[in-house]
């Protein structure tokens, strides 16, 4: 089976708030590395509402250069300002990026006509391939099929969707109505955990945050896909359910996966953007624990 499993990497920061640079080369090597397919930063793993344009494009121009076109590379691009949006996404691309993604308008919720106006208004203005990008649970509101369809159709630049819902109802619609029309048009689960499910219902597999801490066991996963090895899928489904409880020891997410990553001796600190909160001793034992059992550590 033809699938892909991308990266949606951390930002690495140091104790100073600054971009640590030398940390983000080891987290991106860990996972080039072990076989991960892609990388996205920038994305909602990164932190990227939290940080400045300025340090948004020294993150963009790195991971660009040190990626190299070893693997793929994806800048999430999304911003409140359209007009920012599209010098950034160009920006990216001209510098070496592969594809940029982008959110929906936030804060307000949008209809069909506004977002396929938002869309397109933007995709004609940027220079190279664009990733829509449905996360709801954080925007408010969905981004419907028909839509999306409506864009794949209108514009060759718009190759393909994160669709980062927890149950797999509004990826299988898309799925079923976007593909079916445009079989190329690539759809990936933005939850690790939706990985099978994704690729056996015809997606294109998943962009998620578990190869931060466990690159090793994600590309084996991804490789029993390739290999068609039943049981190698189905072990690599129990382990990713297993790790996806990094998802919950705290809320949000974000400090657990650092202090994950920080653990296993790839970052220097666990250090990240005001006002998140820091991981506590109570935190790295449950993170230990999980993963020496799960073979990460």
């Amino acid at each position: 089976m033809d699938a892909a499993y991308l990266a949606a990497a951390l930002s690495l920061f140091k104790a100073d708030g600054s971009l640590d640079f030398a940390s983000q080369e080891r987290l991106f090597n860990s996972m080039i590395d072990a076989g991960i397919d892609g990388i996205l930063v920038e994305g909602s793993s990164s932190e990227f509402f939290a940080m400045s344009m300025a340090q948004r494009r020294e993150m963009a121009k790195f991971a660009i250069d040190c990626v190299a076109g070893r693997v793929r590379m994806i800048v999430g691009t999304s911003h409140m300002v359209a007009d920012s949006i599209v010098e950034f996404s160009n920006f990216c691309l001209d510098a070496g990026a592969d594809a940029v993604m982008i959110l929906p308008p936030y804060y307000f919720r949008f209809g069909e006509e506004a977002l396929l106006q938002y869309y397109d208004t933007l995709v004609r203005r940027i220079g190279g391939p664009v990733y829509i990008y449905n996360f709801p649970d954080n925007t408010g509101y969905t981004i419907p099929p028909s839509v999306v369809l409506k864009l794949a159709q209108m514009h060759e630049n718009v190759v393909g969707m994160k669709d980062t819902v927890s149950s797999m109802d509004h990826t299988r619609e898309l799925i079923k109505t976007v593909k079916s029309q445009v079989p190329a048009f690539e759809i990936y689960s933005g939850f690790d955990d939706n990985l099978a499910h994704n690729i056996l219902s015809g997606g294109n597999g998943c962009i998620g945050a578990l190869p931060n801490v466990a690159p090793e066991q994600c590309a084996r996963w991804i490789r029993a896909f390739r290999e068609n090895d039943l049981e190698g899928i189905a072990r690599g489904q129990r382990q990713a359910d297993q790790l996806m409880d990094l998802f919950s020891m705290r809320s949000p997410y974000l400090p657990v996966f650092k202090e994950a990553v920080r653990l296993r001796g790839i970052a220097e600190t666990s250090v990240s953007t005001f006002p998140m909160p820091n991981a506590t001793v109570e935190d790295d034992a449950k993170i230990l624990e999980l993963l020496r059992r799960q073979g990460v550590m």
